[in-house]
This record gives structure tokens, C-alpha cells and sequence, in this order.
């Protein structure tokens, strides 16, 4: 007799089963187990290994949204045909953005009150219900020459950043440089105007005679285009954010302890810590494989790539250290984070896991580097190219669904 069936009929030889482990397809059927299934259709599995039948469906509460469906707190988006939307309490929209690129899928992350969203070809921030910029693009260096003023002979450098209204500064430029062959002042002209319409001004640094730090001199409206140093003024603010940039378009955001992190094609971008609006793109991380998931837990990052699931150990940029898991890929877009108390026999709460599907099973990446493959001893599905999970509560019962959008890739199917 089997652990999942129980004698009703000695005599007629009648069994009744009552505990199932849900469906197996990597074994023939005639080789199954008896609490195995070929066929589940709209039953769920519950804990105690019993079978439920599912509830239907209800109609959708705004036809408004077709994909990237998002929400954290009292922040609810998604796109609906090719533009960023802010959904309501009321499931009326708002539209922050037009002009999406088709088929790109949009990833966010939340940072206080603002929404960092990105899909690989645009990028922005969602706060106060509208969509700004990320990060603000560097100034060209202005035009320089010299004229009337009393800074001493000998050579100066200068630089220029843009500024919104809510301080954020962009970065600047290789410092340009001016020699005064005699007393004189600097005289700076076609100095660039920010199409940005979050930027209201422009900061002037400019270093000493001879000196390699730069001070700010200035700070002028952003549709000015001149600006004068006729004397000696060492400001108390040092230019801080030389060689920075805005974040690449990433197709996978994150952010944890204080940093951003971003991830496109091979590489990940980390950003300068608690400044996730400024980057220095000579930190960023390669790897051997397009990156298809960024999913920072306590102790590190777990890294999707396209052929392997990576580990970063460490909890900042500077100490990270790679490892590979395991050989296989992970499916982009079907990331979900949940108390571990949602696996197993649900003791282990009180820290986030991360679950993914994975080319070879459903996963969950937990705290530490531990990887643990759900599925893969049981159960093959297609490979196909993006998908998405979600971790659902019902009856008592944590299931991590997942659905798959895209061509089959040949050979994943279990026969």
C-alpha cells in the first residue's frame, strides 16, 4: 500500500487516494508513484496534500493596462498601450508617459517615495504622481576665455553641472582648463542649456591657481548662457560628482543598502552609495551572459544570466564576490520576493527569499547563497522567453504561480 492511499474495498480490491504531490511528467505514467498526477486541470494542491478544484475568474478591474503591472503601497502602475500609467485607487489611470518602446517589458524598484522604472531603451522616476527623469545628463564644457579681473597668472580649471530643482546635480565632465598669461578674470560662454524640464540651474566650479580641486564659483539659471570669475573666490562646496553619470537604461533594477543596481546586457551597474541617480560606469560588474535577473537578499545579490544563476556575497558593491550555483538560466521577468515562511513547512520566517523560474524548475534563492530547486525532480515545463510569478495566499495555502510568454525553445519538454 502506498503512503497516499487509503483501502475502502478489500474485497473489489478499491482504493481511495487522498494525498497527491501534484504533477510529474519527467517519468512515464506507467512508472509513476500513486500520488502522482498526469493531469491537474484548475485544482490547486494543498499542504495537507489534498486537492481542491479552483475558483473561475472574475472580470478585469481596468482594461486600461496590458503589461508591467506594478504595485508597492499606495503606488499601483503598469503600461497600457505603450504608455506609463498611475492606477488609481478608483482603477481609473492616469498617463505619466507616452511613447514606450513595444515589447519591453518595464522592471521597478521603490526608493522612499519615489519609483525607479526602467525597460532597457527608456528610463525615469515616478514621484508625487508624475514621471521625471533619472538622473540628469552631463553638461557639454562651455567655451572659455580670458578677460578683465584680478585672479593671479597661471592655470585654472573649470566645469559645469546641471541642477533640478530639488538639488539632485548631474555629473561633470573631464575638467576643461584656461591659462592666464596675466592678471585677469575667466569668461564663460556658450555654456550648454538642459532640455531636462526638471533642471532650473547650473552650477560653476573653477579651481584655484594651480589647484586640482574645483569650487563652486556660481550658480545660475539654466537658460543662462554666460557667466564671469573676475576675482579669487574659493567657495566651501568642492565639485563631488566629476566623471559621474546618469544609470544606462537597465532591463533589471534592484536596489539595496543604499545602492542602486542595474543591469544592462552583460553587465550590472552599481550606483555611488545612497546616490541612485549618479553612476560611474568604470565600476560596472561583466559577465558572461546577458543578465536576466537582479534580486539582492540579505547577505548578497542573486544574479540571473541567461546560462547560469549566480551568487554576489556581500552586502556592498566593494565586497562583492561571485560564484557560480548553477548551469542553467533564468527566465526574465518572473521574479517574486516572499517571507520564507512561504516555503516548506513555512518555520523559517522572518527574512525575504527569492523566487524565480529557472530553465530547469522553479527556484528560491534564500539569504546566504542557498539554492533550492522546487520542481526540477518532478516536473519539466517549456523554456520560452519571459514570463511572470507571483506568490499566492489562498485557503491557507502559499502557491508560487508563474506564466510564459514566447517561443518554446526546442528539447525542454519532458517526454
Amino acid at each position: 500500500m502506498s503512503e497516499y492511499a487509503a483501502t475502502v474495498d478489500e474485497r473489489e480490491g478499491l482504493e481511495e487516494f487522498s494525498s497527491f504531490m501534484g504533477l510529474r511528467n519527467n517519468v512515464d505514467a506507467a512508472s509513476m508513484g500513486r500520488g502522482d498526477l498526469v493531469d491537474c486541470i484548475n485544482c490547486d494542491i494543498l499542504d495537507d496534500l489534498g486537492v481542491s478544484r479552483r475558483k473561475g475568474f472574475s472580470s478585469a478591474l481596468t482594461t486600461a493596462i496590458d503589461r508591467s503591472l506594478w504595485a508597492s503601497g499606495d503606488v499601483c502602475l503598469g503600461v497600457g498601450s505603450n504608455s506609463l500609467k498611475l492606477v488609481n485607487p478608483d482603477y481609473t489611470t492616469k498617463t505619466l508617459l507616452t511613447g514606450l518602446t513595444a515589447e519591453r517589458p518595464l522592471s521597478y524598484t521603490a526608493v522612499g517615495d519615489r519609483v525607479f522604472w526602467s525597460n532597457g531603451a527608456q528610463k525615469g522616476v515616478v514621484q508625487d504622481g508624475a514621471n521625471r527623469s533619472w538622473g540628469i545628463d552631463v553638461p557639454d564644457l562651455a567655451a572659455v576665455t580670458a578677460g578683465p579681473g584680478s585672479l593671479l597668472p597661471g592655470l585654472y580649471q573649470y566645469a559645469v553641472t546641471y541642477l533640478r530643482s530639488d538639488g539632485q546635480e548631474s555629473g561633470a565632465s573631464l575638467a576643461g582648463t584656461i591659462t592666464l598669461t596675466a592678471a585677469g578674470g575667466i569668461e564663460l560662454t556658450a555654456i550648454a542649456v538642459s532640455t531636462d524640464p526638471s533642471v532650473s540651474y547650473k552650477a560653476i566650479y573653477a579651481s584655484s591657481v594651480g589647484g586640482e580641486t574645483l569650487y563652486q564659483a556660481g550658480v545660475i539659471a539654466n537658460a543662462a548662457t554666460a557667466f564671469a570669475i573676475r576675482e579669487p573666490r574659493m567657495g566651501a562646496s568642492p565639485l563631488l560628482t566629476q566623471f559621474l553619470q546618469p544609470p544606462p537604461a537597465g532591463e533589471h533594477i534592484a536596489y539595496q543598502n543604499g545602492y542602486m543596481l542595474v543591469a544592462n546586457g552583460v553587465r550590472l551597474y552599481p550606483s555611488e552609495p545612497y546616490a541612485p541617480e549618479l553612476f560611474d560606469y568604470r565600476k560596472a560588474l561583466p559577465f558572461l551572459g546577458r543578465v536576466t535577473m537582479v534580486a539582492p537578499v540579505k547577505g548578497g545579490v542573486w544574479i540571473g544570466l541567461d546560462n547560469q544563476v549566480g551568487w554576489l556575497s556581500g552586502d556592498t558593491p566593494e565586497a562583492w564576490d561571485f560564484k557560480v550555483v548553477a548551469d542553467y538560466g533564468v527566465i526574465p521577468g518572473t521574479l517574486w520576493f516572499a517571507d520564507a515562511g512561504v516555503i516548506g513547512d513555512g518555520q523559517a520566517t522572518g527574512e525575504m527569499v527569492a523566487l524565480f523560474a529557472s530553465k530547469r524548475g522553479l527556484c528560491t534563492g534564500f539569504p546566504g547563497g542557498r539554492l533550492v530547486n522546487l520542481t526540477e525532480s518532478r516536473f519539466a515545463y517549456p523554456v520560452m522567453d519571459v514570463g511572470a510569478g507571483i506568490v499566492r495566499r489562498h485557503r491557507g495555502t502559499n502557491q508560487f504561480l508563474v506564466t510564459l510568454q514566447g517561443t518554446e525553445t526546442a528539447g525542454n519538454i519532458a517526454t
